[in-house]
């Protein structure tokens, strides 16, 4: 298991473009999957058949989770419940978490 110190680093943002590396996946189960996205980088959207949270490392972004906005500042998180319609905006360069719960 590696330790991140470094996000940019690790994980640079790239211009005008979303990237993401899975740094955790157990089958079943819990998979977690670093995110990093350009001010203006969207993920339409969709929905999950398991919860899944999203906690902010870096910058700042907006999740829509059924038509509901939330504006996330470095450190916060936002649950997103199964089933439900979900979506993601960069409003600046930004690194995020995605931890996806598929064994609920």
């Amino acid at each position: 298991m590696s330790t991140i110190t470094n996000l940019e680093l690790e994980m640079p943002i790239s211009k005008d473009a979303t990237t993401s590396r899975p740094l955790m996946d157990l089958p079943g189960s819990t998979k977690l999957v670093l995110f990093a996205m350009d001010q203006g980088q969207e993920i339409s959207a969709h929905s999950a058949p398991f919860p899944a949270h999203v906690l902010l490392l870096a910058g700042s972004i907006e999740v829509m989770v059924e038509g509901a906005l939330q504006v996330l500042a470095p450190g916060m998180q936002c649950a997103l419940p199964k089933g439900l319609p979900h979506g993601i905006k960069a409003l600046g360069p930004s690194h995020w978490m995605l931890t996806m719960l598929r064994g609920l």
